[in-house]
């Protein structure tokens, strides 16, 4: 008598059923983007770092620099937090908290989507932020090329 295949199925299955699904960490590409008014056309990675951790107050035209963050769950901010910060979004609120807390600044504002984010820009010129590198601008923001 030949034999089948099907004793190994049911414990296939019970190999599917009980493995946890892998969960990865998502790189999600964006851009950093200011208004067109803005003279700024590149920045290093650790200039951002330092605007977004308000290190740099002033453009170079002496302007406030206004950043904009992403709100905490979001997957582009997961990205720029790790590509540009170096470090994961909680450390980043620890040093915000911290930074609060001894009176010496308080963290940027957020805002919950890439058209949320282009709008703080408009309504700010002086305002930087990052969106999704597919997300449509218009022709008042520009993206600003950013160097390692």
């Amino acid at each position: 008598m030949p034999q089948r295949p099907w004793p190994l199925f049911p414990l296939a299955l019970a190999l599917v059923l009980t493995t946890p699904p892998r969960v990865e960490s998502q790189n999600v590409s964006y851009r950093v983007v200011v208004h067109v008014s803005n003279p700024i056309t590149r920045l290093t990675r650790e200039q951002v770092s330092q605007i977004f951790l308000r290190k740099i107050a002033l453009w170079d035209n002496r302007r406030p620099v206004l950043p904009v963050d992403r709100a905490p769950d979001s997957p582009i901010r997961r990205s720029f937090t790790k590509q540009v910060h170096r470090r994961s979004i909680a450390s980043v609120q620890t040093y915000w908290q911290q930074q609060t807390f001894a009176g010496r600044g308080v963290a940027p504002p957020e805002r919950a989507s890439d058209a949320d984010v282009l709008a703080y820009i408009r309504q700010f010129p002086n305002g930087v932020g990052y969106v999704d590198a597919d997300a449509s601008l218009g022709t008042d923001i520009k993206v600003v090329i950013v160097t390692p």
